[in-house]
């Protein structure tokens, strides 16, 4: 009897298939030992892209957005769905032509689309290294903008690129504290969604810079209680708590005067003591 003839599996190749918008998924096999930047060659070739540079993998899970890197490619298993995205670098570039010149209704939009791309590593540090970070500090300080939509997506796009923290929270000047200062503290004429930015960073910035003491100074106990009270969004109220905490450690003194003011309101939310 001659024997079946085996065939033996190359564990280097997963099966996958490739979605782009508007258009018939490919299925392909890719090889892990080949470089990336050749599969996306061979992918955009299928499709008649001419600029295939411009463009990269990303997955496409509910809890994993990140674009596919030579780091952590080895994530691609067999049965994967990606999706063939612009590149880090182009959305980066894109994002900030529009931040520079679109009109406020393209700013909303691309801001919107900052906010989820911000939260992946690669684009981060590409939007970083376009000035973008420094951009949306000029929108955010910019106390002329009155579209709240572009001041609670800034906000949020700021708090998500700071999270990576390749940035030093030093970084940020005086004038930047001022301003989430003054949407804390006037937090009734502000979107939740900016309150809740506004109270992160300036946790950051007592915890981890040089200007905790303009935190310290202008952030009064009276005005986190009121908030703590009035307030309805339980991210905001997380987010007050943490603050109080911070300025309740980096300042001894303070201790006691804030313990003796909650003892005597009875009111207790929470802090880490």
């Amino acid at each position: 009897m001659i024997p079946k003839k085996t065939t033996v599996k190359d564990s280097h190749i997963v099966k996958i298939a490739v979605e782009r918008e508007n258009h018939m998924a490919q299925l392909i096999n890719l090889d892990q030992r080949h470089p990336l930047a050749s599969k996306i060659q061979d992918i955009c070739n299928g499709w008649s892209i001419s600029d295939h540079q411009n463009y990269a993998l990303q997955f496409c899970e509910s809890n994993n957005k990140k674009y596919v890197t030579e780091k952590n490619r080895n994530e691609i298993k067999n049965g994967s769905v990606l999706q063939l995205q612009y590149s880090p670098s182009k959305s980066a570039s894109d994002a900030m032509e529009t931040l520079l010149n679109g009109s406020p209704q393209e700013k909303v939009l691309r801001l919107k689309d900052l906010t989820s791309l911000s939260t992946d590593h690669t684009f981060a540090l590409e939007f970083i290294k376009e000035k973008g970070l420094d951009r949306l500090i000029m929108m955010i300080e910019d106390v002329s903008q009155n579209n709240e939509e572009i001041l609670k997506y800034s906000l949020s796009s700021f708090v998500e690129l700071m999270e990576h923290g390749t940035v030093s929270w030093e970084v940020p000047e005086n004038s930047f504290v001022a301003r989430n200062i003054e949407i804390v503290r006037n937090f009734q004429k502000y979107p939740t969604n900016c309150g809740e930015s506004a109270l992160s960073n300036l946790e950051n910035i007592v915890q981890c810079s040089s200007k905790h003491l303009l935190v310290a100074e202008d952030i009064k106990l009276q005005d986190i209680l009121r908030l703590l009270q009035e307030v309805n969004s339980p991210v905001m109220r997380q987010n007050a708590i943490a603050l109080l905490n911070a300025l309740f450690k980096a300042d001894e003194a303070r201790r006691r005067t804030i313990a003796n003011t909650i003892s005597a309101k009875q009111f207790r939310p929470g802090l880490d003591w």
